[in-house]
């Protein structure tokens, strides 16, 4: 396990712009040619408005050509795939429906239990009406964004922040002010046999919280997630992948955004 054991905190300048969970299953062909009448139903009062989107598949392939030639790639039309996306009458919360997934996500997180209780209805909705045999891929998705305009910490540079790790170049106190871009994407195995994918990045935040946009930032953006997962295993996961991301953020940033961010002790 990469990371150290971290007490669970709620931070009053939460820096979490984005939370998603997404479950994918093997595709289910009723989803993508049946309006989902029933689930709406199972999950209108929660997530009342309705956007339907049509996504085209793409594929490519290659011509046979004259040999000695480059082969030259053709792209071939795909399946239509429907979305379905159910959103709170304030847009803050989402659900995603398609053959392939289900995914919920929040633009306001606050607490675990409470997005575990706006998972509930889409959950159990998925599995009575849907039954998938088992899903393909569990992952929870945090997009942590920290700047330091709205923490009260300008002029800190970004090694007395973020550890030094994470940071690359930025961790240069002779060059850090003059990066105006960076990124970087590290994979490792975690704790019951799941997987991290964490992207960090200096960068700007757009169309997700108004706070941040055009302010630059450093994103951590942390994608936990298990392979195939049995139906009666999938709360034990998602609290193993939750345990981890508490760890990751603590075990990124330094003791000086940490207090920045007044962070209170979590009660039950």
């Amino acid at each position: 396990m990469p990371f150290p054991e971290a007490k669970r905190v709620i931070y009053k300048k939460n820096p979490l712009i984005e939370v998603v969970c997404q479950l994918r299953f093997p595709r289910i062909l009723s989803i993508n040619e049946k309006e989902p009448v029933d689930f709406q139903e199972k999950i209108r009062r929660e997530y009342p408005l309705l956007n339907v989107q049509t996504e085209q598949e793409q594929q490519f392939t290659f011509d046979a050509v004259a040999k000695d030639s480059m082969p030259m790639p053709r792209m071939l039309q795909g399946e239509s795939n429907k979305n379905y996306q159910f959103s709170s009458d304030d847009g803050i919360w989402r659900v995603n429906l398609t053959s392939r997934f289900l995914a919920v996500s929040t633009s306001k997180y606050t607490t675990w239990e409470a997005f575990k209780s706006r998972m509930e209805n889409p959950l159990s909705a998925l599995v009575s009406i849907y039954n998938p045999a088992f899903y393909e891929r569990v992952g929870l998705r945090y997009i942590d964004a920290f700047n330091r305009e709205e923490l009260g910490l300008e002029g800190n540079p970004w090694h007395e922040l973020i550890q030094p790790f994470a940071l690359g170049l930025l961790s240069n106190p002779d060059v850090c002010e003059e990066i105006k871009g960076y990124s970087s994407i590290a994979e490792m195995p975690i704790e019951g046999g799941a997987s991290a994918r964490i992207n960090t990045a200096l960068g700007y935040v757009n169309g997700v919280n108004d706070n941040y946009t055009n302010k630059l930032s450093f994103i951590v953006d942390s994608d936990l997630y298990f392979g195939k997962i049995q139906i009666d295993d999938l709360r034990e996961a998602l609290e193993t992948l939750h345990g981890t991301s508490t760890k990751l953020i603590r075990a990124l940033i330094t003791e000086k955004l940490h207090a920045a961010m007044e962070p209170d002790d979590y009660e039950h």
